[in-house]
């Protein structure tokens, strides 16, 4: 089986400043990822991931059509919510993706003959985009969270949690500092990112969750996981963010990736990290308001140009070709 024979899976990268994604504004795609994590030394294999070629010049951030301005700009509640959904499901999809090229990108520094601070500082821009990810899907104001986003999820299971992940296994022990890449100073440098991380993650519960108490810690509906199988709990968080397991590879990967990227950038670039349609009097707690976490917000653009840079680039925007399993 190909992987063109799938038709609703959308590899395409875009090639003009407009909206291009899901079918309309603001509406959302599926997203292929493998079960497993990726190899980036493994080329397409079985006749299935032949979406293989150059990325080529779509692969550039494009900056928004002044025309489209107004078409990206929500009107209306529901149109307000739908922007928050779409940011919740694709800012998860997006990390998702970065996950499984992350952990690729680690496991091949560890590889002899790796430049492992070329990969050091890819890593780095890939951990400050998750941290970005994180603050986009969780940006909508505190007093709509629950509406548009907490109950949706609640209906899926009463305890759902992000520890039902499957792709964050690969990066963990990067997140978590017990993976030191490249030379002292670039690890370093990916160390902060990845503590950086942690205080934007704690700073969003406290934004969107201030009473502390996630779905997983509910009263009254605590425990029902172990009724479950763990597999049948990981199939439900991937049902909420439409990602399905299949064998595609890296470069697949990177697409889906990229589509998303150009979409988040096209999204921010209009209405903002936090739109002026769905304005909070509710102050942002101290952690999001540090002045790294208020120079990483900044860095938005910047941020996801370099990373799409840095995937097109010959050396990383594909597996080498003819590469066997």
């Amino acid at each position: 089986m190909n992987l063109s024979d799938n038709k609703a899976l959308s590899t395409a990268l875009p090639t003009a400043g407009r909206w291009g994604f899901g079918g309309h504004l603001y509406g959302l795609e599926p997203l292929a990822l493998p079960e497993r994590f990726l190899d980036r030394s493994i080329g397409p294999g079985e006749g299935y991931d032949t979406v293989g070629a150059p990325l080529g010049p779509g692969a550039v951030l494009l900056d928004y059509e002044a025309s489209a301005r107004a078409e990206l700009t929500p009107r209306g509640e529901a149109e307000v919510d739908r922007l928050f959904w779409f940011r919740w499901v694709t800012g998860h999809q997006t990390t998702f993706a970065l996950w499984q090229v992350l952990s690729a990108v680690v496991e091949e520094a560890g590889r002899p003959g790796a430049d492992s601070d070329e990969l050091s500082r890819l890593a780095r821009c890939m951990m400050r985009t998750y941290s970005l990810m994180l603050l986009y899907a969780s940006s909508c104001p505190p007093e709509m969270y629950e509406r548009v986003i907490r109950d949706p999820m609640a209906r899926q299971h009463p305890n759902l949690s992000g520890s039902w992940a499957r792709d964050y296994a690969g990066v963990r022990p990067l997140v978590r500092g017990k993976v030191a890449l490249g030379s002292e100073t670039a690890a370093a440098d990916l160390a902060f990112e990845c503590e950086l991380n942690e205080r934007v993650h704690k700073g969003i519960a406290a934004r969107v969750v201030p009473s502390g108490v996630s779905l997983l810690l509910t009263p009254g509906v605590r425990q029902k996981t172990k009724e479950l199988r763990r597999e049948t709990l990981l199939w439900l968080y991937d049902g909420i963010f439409l990602t399905s397991r299949a064998p595609v590879g890296y470069a697949t990967v990177v697409r889906q990736l990229l589509r998303r990227i150009h979409a988040v950038h096209l999204d921010v670039s209009v209405n903002g990290l936090y739109p002026s349609c769905a304005r909070t009097g509710v102050p942002e707690p101290a952690e999001l308001t540090a002045d790294d976490v208020t120079e990483l917000k900044a860095s938005f653009t910047s941020t996801l140009r370099e990373l799409t840079d840095a995937l097109s680039a010959p050396s990383l925007a594909q597996a080498p070709v003819g590469a066997s399993r």
